[in-house]
């Protein structure tokens, strides 16, 4: 009786598991898929400070679906337990069954894992296409403002804050996604960056005639590097002055390229600085800490490499 009741206790909370991690997931992991996160990325990151960089972006592409795998063999192991302590009982007869459908499940979850991945490289490859560095937030803006309309912007913004939404709910249901490497070398947090740079510069030079959306990727926007940066346990003190990636650019420079490209000025420069500077605080610092966490440095050296 006690190993029948071990049994169905173990394949109730392999299908609990499963239940929550794959068609539940309310943007929060399972401790199973958290705890076999961390289990994975310790190691990997730490081991990827002692490679040569040829070796460790392969290295640490490995968390990610070695997480993923590794919660799938203990999803099956312990029902396979269970179903073990079950002989003898009329439960026993479902252990075909449940296999069946526990494969599915986790066929399921790979792919809408892949899928997300998907989305997420998708959006970040295009703008590769135009820009590579926070510095060119400006030249994004200025081609925007040449080339469309205000309602083009618009559009622009609208679509960023759909994929910002996308990111912090499947980045937190699924977190071994934050670890799965970029598929170019602009990665998804500078390409965050400096989208929402975009929409800070305008809001703060222009509030009145910034696009409708642009309020709401900063915002989303922000959420979404707060909470992804809380679940890698990164806390930062309060910055005062943000110039991640920014260090090359005054801003005398932006306020003039984004005259002439015709953002009106709305804002006398140093309000204009003060908001920009508010508004960055907010998301910039954690996505650089995060990029340092994660070990998204091979732009930077390449470039010390002078290739």
């Amino acid at each position: 009786m006690l190993e029948a009741l071990a049994g169905a206790a173990l394949v109730a909370a392999a299908w609990l598991s499963v239940v929550l991690t794959v068609f539940t997931p309310r943007g929060r992991p399972t401790r199973l898929m958290r705890l076999t996160v961390r289990v994975f990325a310790g190691p990997l990151l730490a081991a990827g400070g002692r490679v040569r960089p040829a070796v460790r972006e392969p290295l640490l592409d490995l968390c990610g679906p070695l997480a993923v795998l590794s919660v799938a063999g203990i999803w099956l192991g312990t029902s396979s337990v269970g179903f073990a302590l079950l002989k003898g009982t009329p439960l026993r007869e479902a252990e075909w069954t449940s296999r069946l459908l526990l494969a599915a499940a986790i066929a399921t979850y790979l792919v809408r894992f892949a899928a997300a991945y998907g989305r997420r490289e998708r959006l970040v490859a295009r703008l590769a296409g135009s820009v590579c560095n926070p510095r060119d937030a400006e030249t994004l803006l200025a081609v925007y403002l040449k080339t469309g309309s205000r309602d083009h912007l618009d559009t622009l913004f609208t679509e960023w804050t759909g994929w910002m939404t996308e990111v912090e709910h499947s980045h937190l249901a699924h977190p071994a996604l934050t670890f799965r490497r970029p598929a170019g070398d602009l990665d998804w947090l500078k390409a965050a960056v400096i989208v929402m740079d975009v929409a800070a510069l305008t809001e703060a030079l222009a509030p009145s005639w910034a696009p409708a959306h642009t309020r709401a990727l900063l915002a989303t926007g922000t959420r979404c590097m707060r909470r992804l940066a809380a679940g890698l346990c990164i806390t930062l003190p309060p910055i005062p002055v943000s110039l991640q990636g920014r260090e090359e650019r005054n801003f005398s420079d932006t306020l003039l390229m984004a005259g002439e490209a015709g953002l009106p000025a709305e804002r006398d420069p140093l309000e204009a600085w003060c908001v920009f500077q508010d508004l960055r605080t907010r998301y910039a610092p954690l996505a650089y800490a995060m990029e340092a966490r994660l070990r998204y440095d091979r732009a930077e050296e390449r470039d010390e490499a002078g290739e």
